[in-house]
């Protein structure tokens, strides 16, 4: 089974070199979205110490609380909690990752997943529910062989570029892997681990803080490969007691001590204080960041293993696999554990969504709120819509996709219904940018068709007309002076970049500081009498509108453009639709969708996309769902079950 393991170790430095070409410009953008909330990365088997470094960079680059766990621990935490999730697995195929992704949709989660083959069954499921967000890496490496090796690099590179960017990862995982510098490191390991001792007595890791990835990847590796029996826990809770089996077992294991350069000390004083019966070794990872540390143990760790497999009766990437565990292995937990799902009504999911605040739960709904979805459900199926208004960013595109444009068939369902005579207009935050992008992306003989609102609502224009920026609201400029005095000061750009007719828009690096800069302009608004200026929180942008700017502009134009009724004839379609979002006031009246996130208003701003499905995918459902009929459109009765 697979191939010689050390020769799996030759080609670290080819996989440094294939994850420096890769683009991970889409994967930052998107782990970028959930900054700030509560994450999982899901491993398992080799793929776990994947997880573990993974969220380790998410919480050093985001500072948002972040668990690695296992899909078994994934599928059970969802009876308490509601968690973005990332899939880590490098062939997309084993049934426990598999059973995460079922789960994942079945509790309404919209997860994402890294892969390092272009074609795999995780990739198929995406493919079929949208629920899953791939992100496919094709990896020009011959399958590793038992054992998790330039699969498991090869993923760590590829987040730890979308976490930390390319200059970090050149000059500080680089030298990492230079081959001069991974051959001296990989005679070192061998001199290190070359007690005969340690398959005898078993091994028991005792790691620093910042050296467990070492760890929790050399107990994987070794136990996998059945080299040795091993035991990991950190420097000060074997303190508690775990030191007995040095004294009362015989014989005791051999001590590998793993540290940092910068927890040195610890570790050297720990060391000392061992019984002089004890064998023991330390190794020092290298790295100057912490995140360049658990780099150097991933690659530390394969090279132990090379060294305690040398006098083995096995090679760690061709064991002979006993039928048993190729039994336990093909044992799907999708069948014997996950409960399966029940058939749920969009009725019932929509008003899960409203239960939860906006949310995901898998609780049943509350009785009122779901006669409530049922009404709603009813009044769409039943109006006669002439003309729909959506959000763009997160609404007809995916947010991590802005700067890409809308996706062909996405732009090709949109321009079939706008040839049906549907009356189709965007309500957005963005300008010229998106102008110059909506111009080159739908056929010119429809720009006169297509209404725009620019920087919610400041502009409004056809896409056949020539663009013109808005002048900027002169009060802008005593808010820019006020945050430029402030803590947020360093978060500012000039003016004119940020200030856009009766917007003024701020774009930071997190959805923390998001939520702090927009409770600090609303104490401001309120303290200069601005009582009818707003602040609007959307992923990473923070949007202050002054009193006579709106994205109901853009349905107020509509309408008497079109002379329809702005509550019974319009469609809105949004993504952020909670209290605090820049759809809000958009979904916040008539007939209004929203894609991802809702209000509390029981009379608009449900959303009844499919499990797990978010964004422009569940934009083009609701689109989908449009049949023409009598110079109008009604929304397909088989749409809203």
């Amino acid at each position: 089974m697979g191939k010689p393991y050390s020769r799996e170790l030759d080609h670290f430095a080819d996989t440094y070199r294939w994850a420096r070409q890769q683009d991970v410009d889409r994967l930052g953008h998107f782990l970028n979205r959930w900054s700030g909330d509560h994450a999982v990365v899901i491993g398992s088997g080799g793929s776990y110490a994947a997880a573990v470094v993974g969220a380790l960079f998410r919480e050093l680059a985001h500072h948002s609380p972040t668990t690695a766990v296992t899909p078994l621990e994934f599928v059970s935490l969802l009876n308490r909690l509601s968690p973005r999730a990332l899939l880590l697995s490098a062939e997309g195929k084993n049934k426990d990752i598999l059973a995460a992704a079922r789960a994942a949709e079945a509790a309404d989660l919209a997860s994402a997943a890294i892969t390092l083959t272009l074609a795999n069954p995780l990739l198929e499921m995406a493919r079929s529910s949208s629920a899953l967000r791939p992100f496919a890496y094709g990896m020009d490496w011959v399958k590793d062989g038992y054992l998790a090796t330039n699969s498991l690099l090869a993923t760590i590179f590829l987040l730890y570029r979308a976490f930390f960017g390319d200059h970090d990862f050149e000059h500080f995982v680089g030298p990492l892997l230079n081959p001069s510098r991974l051959a001296a490191r990989r005679m070192q390991m061998a001199d290190l681990a070359t007690m005969r001792d340690v398959k005898r007595c078993g091994l028991l890791v005792l790691y620093s803080a910042q050296a467990k990835a070492f760890a929790v990847d050399l107990e994987s590796k070794l136990s996998e490969a059945a080299l040795t029996s091993v035991q990991m826990t950190d420097l000060r809770q074997f303190a508690h007691g775990r030191h007995l089996q040095l004294a009362l077992r015989p014989p005791p294991p051999v001590v590998l001590i793993a540290t940092s350069g910068v927890e040195r000390s610890l570790a050297v004083a720990t060391a000392a204080l061992l019984p002089p019966t004890s064998l023991s070794l330390l190794i020092e990872l290298e790295g100057e960041t912490e995140q360049d540390v658990a780099v150097a143990g991933l690659i530390d760790a394969a090279f132990v293993t090379e060294a305690l497999a040398r006098d083995a009766s096995h090679d760690p990437g061709q064991p002979d696999v006993p039928e048993f565990g190729r039994a336990i292995y093909a044992l799907d937990p999708r069948t014997l554990l996950t409960p399966q799902r029940q058939e749920t009504t969009r009725i019932e999911l929509a008003a899960r969504r409203k239960s939860a605040g906006g949310g995901h739960s898998t609780a049943p709904s509350d009785e009122r709120v779901r006669r409530a979805a049922a009404d709603y459900a009813a009044r769409l199926s039943a109006a006669r819509i002439r003309v729909v208004i959506c959000d763009f960013d997160g609404t007809l595109c995916r947010a991590e996709n802005r700067f890409d444009g809308m996706d062909a068939a996405h732009v090709t369902q949109v321009s079939t219904l706008i040839r049906q005579g549907l009356g189709f207009a965007i309500a957005t935050g963005r300008g010229d940018s998106l102008y110059e992008d909506l111009r080159s992306s739908f056929e010119p003989e429809l720009h006169s068709a297509i209404t725009v609102g620019y920087y919610s609502g400041s502009f409004i224009a056809q896409l056949d007309e020539e663009f013109q920026r808005p002048n900027a609201n002169p009060e802008f400029a005593e808010l820019w002076h006020w945050l430029n005095g402030s803590t947020y000061g360093q978060l500012t750009k000039p003016l004119d970049q940020l200030a856009r007719g009766g917007q003024f828009s701020m774009r930071l690096a997190s959805a923390q500081q998001c939520t702090g800069l927009r409770a600090a302009i609303r104490t401001w608004l309120d303290a200069t009498g601005r009582h009818g200026w707003r602040v609007f929180c959307s992923g990473h942008s923070v949007d202050v509108l002054d009193a006579g700017t709106s994205k109901r502009l853009v349905v107020d134009h509509v309408a008497s453009r079109f002379g329809v009724d702005p509550f019974t004839q319009i469609l809105r379609l949004g993504d952020c639709g909670q209290e605090e979002g820049n759809d809000f006031e958009l979904l916040s009246e008539g007939l209004s969708l929203s894609c991802d996130s809702v209000s509390s208003n029981l009379r608009s701003c449900w959303n009844f996309g499919a499990h797990g499905n978010n964004q422009a995918e569940t934009t083009m459902s609701y689109l989908r769902a449009l049949m023409p009929t009598d110079s109008a459109f009604r929304i397909s009765p088989n749409a809203l079950p």
